[in-house]
């Protein structure tokens, strides 16, 4: 998909903007995008710090970091008002669906309370406030009719925010809005976890890449700029009825193969010659159905526009650039 997204005459300079979780991989590249429009933004970081691991969010002008949790209701609510933010964007959570290591509890209190915490400061508003809610492709298999697979925290949890969105919604009007996100990928994302980082760290270093499963395994991989056109169409239109309210979905349509995009960071990276070890190992996964975006393309003048290749290109350059000023962490 190459459509260029649709150009509006919104006026930015005119919005007071908080973005939750600024200092997460989609909070950086919304955070630079809002401030490049002329928005005034307030990016909540977490008081603690939160990852150690990626680096502290850089100053930017026409941005005010905010040292807070998204759980403390009385802050955010004192925050709104003092700073006459009119428009939130909830990116904060814990995003961890595999393994036992996180208790249940803590995803739940940060995705789950985090959610209606903001939703319930934009209703003490006396002026409006509307809400922008980042969800997870995860949650599909909550709503499917039957168990599908395992039911983890995270995919709960999101579900669950997704519910009570459209609670303050129906039952206090609030104007929110939820963007279900499938498998993001771009420079900036430190989860070491995921596909594309990983891969990537491994083959810049060179290394052969070792894939668990057999690569067969199909997924939506949506880059992240393409993300934050979405986030800024929704948040450009939220006066809108056929927008407030809705959910909708920041996908390609198309699906790719975990051992194409290991062979495709490769190919881009100079060493095709990295061939990829496939382990086949078996192991529970989320099965995909893909969605094609024809709904946001209508209402929010939004389709995908950067397409794998160059969207990996851009990954794989902005990784290059980053280990040359800093060591990669080893693990």
């Amino acid at each position: 998909m190459n459509r260029p997204n649709a150009v509006t005459s919104h006026d930015w300079a005119a919005r007071r903007v908080l973005v939750t979780g600024a200092d997460g991989f989609v909070g950086r590249w919304l955070v630079q995008a809002l401030a490049g429009r002329g928005a005034t933004v307030h990016a909540l970081t977490r008081a603690d710090g939160g990852n150690s691991d990626r680096p502290v969010l850089a100053p930017i002008a026409g941005v005010e970091r905010v040292s807070g949790e998204v759980t403390n209701l009385d802050q955010i609510t004192r925050h709104l008002h003092a700073a006459k933010i009119d428009t939130v964007y909830h990116l904060a959570a814990i995003n961890t669906n595999t393994g036992s290591s996180i208790s249940p509890y803590a995803i739940f209190e940060t995705n789950t309370r985090g959610t209606y915490t903001i939703l319930e400061a934009c209703r003490k508003m006396s002026h409006p406030v509307c809400a922008i809610i980042s969800s997870s492709k995860e949650v599909e298999d909550c709503f499917r009719p039957g168990k599908v697979r395992k039911q983890h925290a995270y995919m709960v949890s999101k579900a669950a925010a997704e519910l009570i969105t459209q609670t303050y919604f129906d039952t206090a009007g609030i104007p929110a809005t939820v963007l279900r996100l499938d498998n993001i990928y771009g420079g900036g994302d430190f989860n070491w976890n995921r596909l594309v980082p990983e891969m990537t760290r491994t083959i810049l270093r060179g290394e052969r890449p070792v894939i668990r499963s057999n690569g067969l395994l199909q997924r939506d991989y949506v880059y992240v700029e393409d993300v934050v056109a979405a986030f800024l169409a929704i948040g450009e239109r939220m006066t809108d009825a056929a927008v407030a309210g809705q959910l909708f979905r920041a996908t390609t349509g198309i699906g790719t193969s975990v051992l194409t995009m290991v062979k495709e960071i490769a190919r881009i990276a100079g060493r095709p010659d990295l061939e990829p070890q496939v382990l086949n190992e078996s192991a529970e996964a989320r099965i995909d159905t893909f969605y094609t975006p024809e709904r946001e393309s209508e209402i929010l003048g939004w389709s995908s526009r950067i397409s794998l290749a160059d969207g990996l290109s851009r990954t794989c350059q902005w990784y290059q650039d980053y280990f040359q000023k800093i060591k990669p962490p080893t693990n």
